[in-house]
């Protein structure tokens, strides 16, 4: 009797958004976007749910890819890895000063993703908690742009799979144009 009980307040919800946001590739975004429209969850109550699974995943994923890291440099193939992502890390800085740093791990972040950001971080010389806020930061300016987006979509898509979709297909072609731009500029 428990088991459809708790399956029952998994299925809808804050806590469901919440977990479908943890999600850590595919739909997890655009998913929890229409979850929560679905389930009448307000837009600021969504975007702090998304928020808060940006925080517990850098909690998580923080000491993974320092695990990750560790065992990379003990090997000459994990060694060149890292030191392409160092390197990728180095040609990303889009400013100078004392900001700099943080400015461009934000765009870099926006414009690729949360997990590739996260391992180039650990080669800039920076504070783990500055280059935290920075990545934070980054993809919940994305998941902004995606949710206004939605929110437009909402307006004339009352079936919640061409919503889905239409989500989708806007968070999957906004960070590939936002790095064609900026593959431009860097050229």
């Amino acid at each position: 009797m428990a088991i459809p009980l708790i399956a029952q307040k998994l299925s809808a919800g804050p806590l469901a958004v919440f977990l479908i946001f943890l999600l850590p590739w595919g739909p997890g975004a655009p998913a929890g976007i229409v979850l929560a429209r679905k389930d009448g969850l307000s837009p600021a109550l969504t975007i702090i749910l998304y928020v808060l699974s940006d925080v517990v995943t850098a909690f998580v994923l923080d000491p993974v890819i320092r695990i990750i890291q560790d065992r990379g440099e003990r090997s000459r193939f994990g060694r060149r890895i890292l030191d392409n992502f160092n390197r990728l890390g180095s040609i990303t800085q889009f400013s100078s000063g004392r900001l700099g740093l943080p400015f461009s791990l934000f765009i870099f972040t926006f414009a690729t993703d949360f997990f590739t950001a996260s391992i180039v971080s650990l080669g800039l010389p920076m504070r783990r908690l500055i280059a935290w806020i920075a990545i934070i930061a980054g993809d919940v300016v994305w998941f902004l742009i995606i949710f206004a987006a939605s929110i437009g979509f909402a307006s004339f898509l009352s079936d919640d799979r061409l919503f889905f979709v239409a989500t989708m297909a806007f968070g999957l072609l906004v960070p590939a144009l936002i790095r064609r731009l900026v593959g431009q500029r860097a050229s």
